[in-house]
């Protein structure tokens, strides 16, 4: 067993009905054996959560052949998500840079459904920042709403960026 996140459990199963759970890495042996001859099939009965981990058996299956099975592997990682919102108010023609956790940046130049590249692992938090206003013929600025917080087990849709024209001319002249 590898990469299993730490304070985290996962439930193999062989045979359809031995279960062993697992909480860290390393050496692992279900309780009953097998008779010399039958076959074994290792799965992933309950996978880890909060951190949300996908874990895979390698070599899970075949038959006992005179000697204990050693080479079965199982190897966790931590998922994925993507961080992401919506783009409204971007005049056309300007565009907005925008950066998560300080160094992913994306520039919008429409409005829409926006998603950064860089998926960050289940448990980690996210900080959205306007990174560079939008730049054009009209003066827009745009605001953040929900842009931080953390990625719990699906990707984050509910970043709000929302621009808005500023008046240049407030001298009381309308």
């Amino acid at each position: 067993m590898s990469g299993l996140a730490a304070g985290r459990s996962v439930t193999l199963r062989n045979n359809g009905g031995n279960d062993l759970v697992l909480s860290a890495n390393g050496a692992f042996s279900f309780t009953t054996p097998i008779t010399d001859g039958n076959a074994y099939a290792v799965t992933v009965f309950a996978q880890p959560t909060n951190p949300n981990q996908t874990c895979v058996v390698t070599n899970g299956s075949g038959n006992v052949a005179g000697a204990n099975v050693s080479n079965v592997s199982v190897v966790c990682t931590t998922n994925t998500y993507t961080i992401g919102g919506t783009l409204s108010g971007l005049a056309a023609g300007a565009s907005v840079s925008l950066q998560n956790n300080g160094g992913d940046t994306l520039a919008l130049s429409a409005n829409g459904a926006f998603s950064f590249a860089t998926a960050l692992a289940d448990g980690s938090s996210y900080s959205v920042t306007v990174f560079a206003q939008p730049a054009g013929s009209f003066q827009q600025v745009c605001q953040l709403s929900s842009g931080s917080g953390t990625v719990t087990g699906a990707n984050v849709t509910t970043v709000a960026v929302t621009c808005v024209s500023e008046n240049l001319f407030s001298n009381g002249f309308e």
